[in-house]
């Protein structure tokens, strides 16, 4: 899954891509690991000598966007609709280096976050009722072609008055045909408010009027504090956490917000190699025998699944196989999050 970071220059977005990379990034991509204590125990318990978590891929590689250039508004957007969900970067601190927007006025900055979504999502529905159109006159207009003229005249005067196509509800028929439009209005999107470090331990009199209005999730933290504190040993966090008045980094919290707007679960495999695997809610046990390895799905005979609370509870995969809580599902099996699987299969 990748992430997409967005911001106006000097918003702090490359000062977070930093703290969530720990500088451990290539061409300003990262994959970083969703914070997961199961998967700790679990792989304690099987004294694995390999541990995978799992992972989103963070992307600071989206060109710089200035206001004032419209072309570069355009190149963002585009490649931003090829995020599966965005973290939008508002400047909540003083800052003598901010080019366009000297004061702090979070709202300001997100409305036009809000605005630019909405002006180039009706731009790419324009631009695909165009060339319908012109199917339509050279009379080579299929039955799909005309459900989908259909619906997208919809989506145009549904977003004209919401301002948003997350309610929209896209026949399924056409859920394949319109997926890579990538409409930003549709996609998960968090608010990253960056504070100034002396604001941590308050409520700065702006944050509540954010969170009330902004349509997506808001998750307060402060850039330049969370990339420092990377930096310092587990056993000494507590005490600069502490000085700023927070009880845990919010980092930790970011990633969480973005996991829980994707819509995904996790589910582990256990053994010497004990890895936690990512899949969209309602998953079937044969649709993530497939993310293990494909040879796993066509060959798939039967699923042996325990949750991982039971699997920690009894200490161990092959206690909760003593303790007969290992179940045999079949292909239609769906997950829950947080099982753990052991898949059958003729290779």
């Amino acid at each position: 899954m990748r992430i997409g970071l967005l911001g106006f220059p000097q918003s702090g977005r490359t000062t977070l891509f930093e703290a969530l990379s720990g500088g451990h990034a290539r061409e300003r991509v990262a994959s970083v690991p969703i914070p997961d204590p199961r998967l700790e125990t679990l792989a304690r318990l099987a004294d694995a000598k390999k541990v995978v978590p799992a992972t989103l891929e963070w992307h600071d590689d989206l060109p710089e966007w200035y206001p004032d250039k419209p072309e570069t508004v355009r190149q963002t957007l585009s490649l931003a609709r090829q995020m599966d969900a965005l973290v939008l970067v508002l400047r909540a601190f003083e800052s003598p280096y901010a080019p366009y927007f000297t004061s702090i006025a979070p709202l300001r900055d997100l409305q036009f976050w809000l605005d630019q979504f909405v002006l180039s999502d009706l731009q790419v529905i324009e631009n695909r009722l165009e060339r319908l159109k012109k199917l339509r006159q050279l009379h080579k207009e299929s039955p799909p072609d005309a459900m989908e003229t259909m619906v997208l005249e919809r989506m145009h005067a549904y977003l004209h008055q919401h301002g948003t196509l997350r309610t929209f509800e896209i026949p399924q028929d056409l859920m394949g045909r319109m997926r890579g439009y990538g409409f930003l209005t549709r996609k998960p999107v968090v608010v990253a408010l960056n504070l100034d470090e002396s604001q941590l331990g308050s409520a700065p009199p702006f944050l509540a009027e954010v969170q009330r209005r902004s349509v997506w999730e808001v998750v307060a933290l402060c850039a330049p504090f969370e990339r420092d504190l990377t930096q310092v040993a587990k056993s000494e966090q507590a005490e600069f956490l502490q000085m700023v008045g927070l009880e845990a980094p919010r980092l930790p919290m970011l990633v969480r917000t973005v996991y829980a707007q994707l819509h995904l679960q996790v589910f582990y495999t256990v053994g010497d190699d004990t890895r936690a695997w990512l899949v969209p809610i309602g998953a079937t046990a044969l649709e993530a025998a497939g993310v293990i390895h494909s040879d796993l799905a066509r060959g798939f005979i039967r699923a042996e699944v325990c949750h991982a609370d039971t699997v920690i509870a009894l200490g161990g995969w092959t206690n909760a196989q003593k303790a007969h809580k290992v179940r045999l599902e079949g292909k239609d099996y769906p997950l829950r999050d947080g099982d753990v699987i052991h898949v059958r299969f003729n290779s």
